[in-house]
């Protein structure tokens, strides 16, 4: 994962802490951002569906469908998978052969996707994230929660991690609430996925 050397200077100047210049350097600010940005930013990724954050691939099916009684087929996940979105339709599918609702149906389970449909193409939200494609206020939500982070390794201080911890969840609620102003809905709500998905295996395959 490429660290943010900006987004690590922004979280040690809340601290007032030294800045960094390479995250390789033998400082305990430089050691302290390296273990702690990952885990910053894949918990920050997996509170919303970033709309900067969303890839499209098609999915690569398994010989072997440890569920094959209940799914039709298995596929392995994207490497840099954090959170599955939707099955997509294919390019140059008929229209009406795709109802959405089927379309959209799947579960995950292992780090496998079950789904009923064949060529599954899967729109997902990417694990790693450059800074260059983070729009501000997702960028500072990483900055305060990384300083929440190294506030009582660096500092000492679990008032200032409680202090920079409200500040990163108004800045995360502020950047959720900007994206998904930018993110079209989709129509059917992911809590109906698994009911579609089961109804449809149980009833077969239809075209």
């Amino acid at each position: 994962m490429a660290i943010s050397i900006t987004i690590c200077n922004l979280a040690l100047g809340e601290l007032r802490a030294a800045a960094i210049a390479d995250i390789a350097e033998d400082t305990i600010e430089a050691q302290n951002c390296a273990r702690y940005y990952p885990q910053c930013l894949k918990l920050l990724l997996e509170r919303h569906d970033w709309s900067f954050a969303t890839r499209i691939a098609p999915l690569a099916e398994l010989s072997d469908n440890p569920r094959a009684s209940e799914w039709l087929h298995a596929y392995a996940l994207p490497a840099d998978c954090a959170t599955p979105k939707r099955l997509v339709p294919p390019a140059g599918g008929t229209p009406g052969c795709w109802p959405v609702e089927w379309g959209q149906a799947f579960i995950v389970e292992a780090g496998l996707l079950y789904s009923q449909l064949p060529g599954a193409i899967l729109e997902y939200s990417a694990a790693d994230i450059a800074e260059a494609v983070m729009p501000a206020l997702f960028a500072d939500a990483l900055a305060f929660a990384l300083a929440a982070r190294l506030a009582v390794p660096i500092r000492d201080s679990r008032e200032m991690k409680g202090q920079l911890l409200q500040q990163a969840e108004l800045t995360a609620s502020r950047a959720i609430a900007d994206d998904a102003n930018r993110e079209p809905q989709h129509d059917v709500p992911f809590t109906d996925e698994v009911r579609v998905a089961r109804s449809i295996g149980h009833a077969g395959w239809v075209r």
